[in-house]
């Protein structure tokens, strides 16, 4: 009789502790199928499903990819001694043969399939003295199985149901002519010694056994750049169900509306399957800082069905603040008001949740918090802000994360609910987590011999940047032979980007203009801040720097100007955001003159004049 072993390809360690604790036993080796390599379209592909409802009875987990794997590992096997119509002797590589395993006895036992290796999960019926009939046995560490009881369990039937097998073998107990040996035969190393490659280790090794659809209302799409400008960033795709839409929720600035998203959302899920998730994003003030794989890794995480974000203010009936709160009450945070701005849910709860009918210009925020407080509907409130946090003045950015210090969690997606307050906050907040998108243009005005103009950055970009640098300390640079209040961007967060945009994009029209110029790339980029009570200007100086940007970041003072004096040339007329370029070192002295009124902010950059040459 043959014996097949069953091992993970990358787990070699365990077969030589197999072999090590079986010394003398002739077997094959069967390559296990790798469930973490197996995502659902190809599970579907190759013609099986999962049962979507089940969930372990001891666990109460869901479906692990190890167990995706173990079970159509066992299904090959299976087909195999169909194929090969004689009886084998499964292994899995974490068994130990004791001394009362006998081959020739177990070749000669006249059921369907033997356990050699097993645990009672409830009575088994006495057969005789050596052995039970199983009722609902556990594990399939060990077993001897015939091509008749082969047939039975590749039957059809199990395409559309993937469970454990541990969990799917004792469903076809009545069907098969099965025994289990009362005294184990084969016994497993400790958990211990060998660990388990089938239990999930963390969120990630859970089988999603459906499909997330992302979705975005956003009928004006230029209104939603940083959130598909974010999704991109995390390799992540959002739909636009409100693309060529004319908008009837109202005008969501002036207060209530939104109820056209609701009726959008139900539309698209319509004919989805109940089982797959739905993810859902205001799409004029959120961005992502974690992808929507993450954010469903997340949400299986959840009990609940649906999970809405919280925020901090009852809006838009303040009414039901007592009602929410005492719905939300199991976690003492600011956050305990249910927010329908972002939202993650199985589709068919979905689907339950928005059957009532709600007008296009009605509250799509009061819709849902009443459907909560009714208690017919599977719904929690991220009230930590573990995957959407609403409008929170201290979040920040940690280990490259988002991280909200109220709740101390690492959140996935930031909604700037509210007003313009907020939605300016968010955008700061995008800024300082992903960086300031540079205007990618090559074009460039010559102004004078050795000075040249191009675009740089938007205004609203400009302002972002001064606000931010508003919350840090500017201060005059040790050693600074030409003493100014400077923020460096490498103390500011905001180096990367700009890096990457002067050596990829300014690059090049540095080569263009002044070839053959060669560039080493970036020396040193500060912000300058010039006050009434303080430094008001800058004397005349040269830069210690091969080539130098200058952007003025505001234009609301008066004074202040930049000036080349040898040049006869000024930045008055230049526009917020134009960056200038000239040569830093001898030809283009220049200096900033006395501010009169208001405070000025600018950019200067500057360009290492040899390798090696960086501030």
């Amino acid at each position: 009789m043959k014996t097949i072993v069953i091992n993970l390809p990358d787990r070699k360690d365990r077969i030589q502790t197999f072999n090590a604790n079986n010394p003398n036993l002739e077997y094959e080796v069967f390559s296990a199928v790798e469930g973490y390599k197996i995502n659902y379209a190809k599970l579907l592909s190759e013609g099986f499903d999962t049962d979507h409802n089940w969930i372990d009875p001891i666990l109460n987990t869901p479906l692990t990819k190890g167990e995706v794997g173990c079970f159509l590992s066992h299904w090959h096997i299976w087909n195999k001694c169909i194929e090969k119509n004689e009886p084998i002797i499964v292994l899995e590589d974490d068994a130990i043969l004791t001394d009362k395993f006998d081959v020739e006895e177990i070749s000669k036992l006249k059921y369907d399939f033997v356990y050699l290796g097993w645990k009672e999960m409830d009575k088994s019926e006495k057969i005789d003295d050596k052995f039970s009939k199983p009722v609902y046995p556990y594990w399939t560490l060990a077993y001897m199985i015939r091509p008749e009881a082969a047939r039975v369990l590749v039957n059809d039937v199990i395409k559309c149901n993937i469970i454990p097998v541990d969990e799917y073998l004792p469903t076809k107990m009545p069907e098969i002519k099965v025994a289990g040996y009362k005294e184990n035969v084969v016994e497993p190393v400790s958990r211990e010694d060998g660990g388990s490659d089938v239990l999930a280790k963390s969120r990630y090794d859970y089988f999603l056994d459906f499909k997330t659809h992302a979705v975005t209302v956003a009928t004006d799409k230029t209104k939603a750049l940083k959130l598909f400008e974010s999704a991109k960033a995390k390799d992540s795709t959002i739909i636009n169900i409100g693309k060529n839409i004319q908008w009837e929720g109202g005008v969501m600035e002036a207060g209530k509306g939104g109820g056209h998203k609701i009726n959008l959302v139900k539309e698209y899920i319509a004919d989805k399957k109940d089982s797959d998730v739905l993810v859902f994003f205001d799409g004029y003030d959120t961005f992502l800082s974690e992808s929507i794989e993450e954010i469903t890794y997340r949400f299986m995480e959840f009990s609940e069905r649906a999970i809405f974000s919280s925020e901090r203010f009852c809006w838009p009936d303040e009414g039901l603040a007592t009602e929410l709160k005492a719905k939300n009450n199991t976690q003492e945070t600011p956050y305990q008001y249910l927010n329908s701005g972002t939202y993650v849910a199985r589709i068919g709860e979905l689907k339950r949740i928005f059957e009532e009918h709600i007008p296009n210009d009605g509250d799509d925020q009061l819709y849902v918090q009443k459907q909560h407080l009714t208690g017919k509907y599977d719904i929690a409130c991220d009230v930590e802000g573990y995957i959407f946090t609403c409008y929170e003045p201290q979040i920040e950015v940690r280990n490259g994360q988002l991280f909200n210090p109220v709740t101390g969690c690492y959140t996935c997606a930031y909604h700037g609910n509210g007003g313009e307050k907020q939605k300016v906050w968010m955008s700061k907040v995008y800024n300082h987590y992903y960086g300031f998108n540079y205007i990618p243009t090559r074009k460039y005005e010559v102004l004078s011999p050795d000075i040249l103009l191009i675009d740089f950055m938007s205004k609203d970009m400009c302002e972002d940047m001064i606000s931010l640098a508003e919350e840090k300390t500017f201060r005059i640079m040790e050693g600074d032979k030409v003493p100014s209040q400077d923020l460096r961007l490498k103390e500011f967060g905001q180096w990367e980007k700009l890096e990457k945009h002067w050596n990829e994009i300014v690059y090049e029209i540095v080569w263009e203009y002044w070839h053959p110029c060669h560039m080493w790339g970036l020396r040193d980029a500060f912000l300058i801040k010039y006050e009434m009570d303080k430094q008001r200007e800058l004397r005349v100086h040269n830069d210690a720097s091969l080539v130098t940007g200058s952007v003025k970041l505001n234009d609301d003072y008066t004074g202040g100007l930049l000036e080349f004096p040898r040049q006869k040339i000024t930045n008055k007329d230049i526009p917020v955001g134009k960056c200038l370029l000239f040569p830093g070192q001898v030809t283009h002295g220049h200096l900033s003159s006395k501010l009169e009124s208001g405070t000025k902010y600018s950019l200067t950059i500057w360009s290492s004049r040899y390798e090696g040459d960086i501030n």
